[in-house]
């Protein structure tokens, strides 16, 4: 513990005892106390061993009762320990003094005592005062919370250090490729999330889509997202570009990061435009939606779903061809969206999801985030979400176009 937050033990709080004889008489021991007003208590010993203490307070009671002069006086103090009989508070000196505080309220409540003696190798090294105790408590308190204060700066700079890193891994929430126009969002329910999202081409008329959600969020949810995304690219570099291969790499990549502490689902996409078609492959990831050209409702896609990304080294991940036409819309979303709960504490799920993609089918895709987080916040009663949402929808324009502007 470094000496900032070192907590104080009663030896360095407690002021040096007043010791006497065992033989000292109550009328002595009176007059002691009546001599320094500011003495609390008086230790007593035998050939410096400690044998117990007596305070003001309790003498000063014991004597105001009748006749107590007449029976006390001339009895050594020893008489005046039996009588007052064990409410004696003693503790030893090296006890810290928040613990010591602990004791001293669990042994006295209402706090009667005034001061108590420490000891240490069965002798008395000092006295401490209550008031001095609860001064010492107070002020390492204050210090514990500068301290807090410090470090809380700290943690909020290097919080949002880890943010701005993490929405720079992002790519931008609009973006074309080809006849292909992709809008995505995400709203993180604390300063780092779980999810992320991101678009690859591969080679002139095809187009990657990857959606991921770590269990979790949070600083260590938000390295796993981050080693995620630098093994996609490593492995896009490296010349993998199927979709279970990419899983696979960023499997063994998580695995060694997160050592199984955190597991991440991963849907990715490949949208061949030129050939029309959609491959998909699933770990442990909410199945996506297909809106397909001329209307209807959503159509969800139930692909093979192989193990979250992280639980099992070299696992395999299936891949699901359909038909991917001009008109037709990928949606893919995490399962933040879903599960928002109404007050109730009965969860938006998939038919309601399903009715809104169907309201908002038309929507330009840089639209369709919002519309559903609004959807959602309307049906929770608050914006304020238990879990990371981020949702991304591709719509396919035309097929083999021009390249568009980013």
């Amino acid at each position: 513990m470094s000496q900032e937050t070192a907590i104080p033990t009663l030896g360095a709080v407690g002021k040096e005892a007043v010791k006497v004889g065992n033989l000292l008489l109550v009328s002595e021991l009176l007059a002691l106390f009546q001599g320094d007003p500011e003495l609390l208590t008086v230790a007593i010993a035998e050939g410096g061993a400690f044998l117990g203490s007596v305070s003001r307070k309790d003498l000063l009671n014991l004597l105001s009762r009748k006749f107590a002069m007449d029976l006390y006086a001339k009895k050594s103090i020893l008489t005046v320990l039996k009588d007052l009989g064990g409410r004696e508070v003693v503790f030893p000196a090296d006890l810290d003094i928040n613990e010591a505080a602990v004791r001293l309220l669990s042994l006295d409540p209402t706090l009667q005592t005034d001061a108590f003696p420490i000891v240490r190798d069965r002798e008395c090294v000092g006295v401490v005062a209550v008031s001095d105790l609860m001064m010492a408590v107070a002020e390492q308190q204050r210090g514990l919370l500068e301290a807090l204060d410090r470090l809380s700066s700290r943690i909020r700079e290097e919080v949002a250090h880890g943010v701005k890193i993490q929405q720079d891994l992002l790519p931008p929430p609009l973006y074309r490729f080809r006849g292909v126009t992709v809008g995505a969002g995400i709203a993180t329910c604390s300063e780092i999330g779980g999810d992320f999202f991101d678009y690859f081409s591969v080679g002139e008329h095809t187009l990657g889509l990857i959606i991921a959600d770590v269990s979790g969020h949070g600083v260590q949810a938000g390295m796993v997202t981050t080693a995620a995304k630098a093994s996609l690219h490593t492995l896009i570099s490296l010349g993998v570009t199927t979709p279970s291969g990419l899983l696979a790499g960023m499997n063994n990549a998580i695995l060694a990061t997160a050592r199984q502490t955190l597991l991440m689902t991963c849907l990715i996409a490949s949208l061949d435009l030129c050939a029309g078609t959609l491959t998909i492959a699933n770990a442990g990831h909410n199945f996506p939606y297909l809106l397909r050209a001329g209307g209807g409702e959503a159509q969800m896609l139930e692909t093979t779903a192989g193990f979250p990304l992280g639980f099992e080294r070299d696992s395999r991940f299936p891949e699901t061809c359909s038909a991917f036409s001009p008109g037709d819309a990928l949606f893919m979303y995490t399962d933040g969206l879903v599960e928002c709960s109404a007050a109730g504490g009965e969860e938006l799920g998939y038919p309601r999801l399903q009715e809104m993609l169907g309201r908002g089918r038309d929507l330009p895709p840089q639209a369709l985030h919002p519309f559903l987080l609004a959807g959602a916040a309307a049906y929770a009663g608050t914006d304020l979400f238990s879990d990371d949402v981020t949702t991304l929808v591709a719509r396919f324009d035309s097929a083999c176009a021009a390249p568009d502007s980013q």
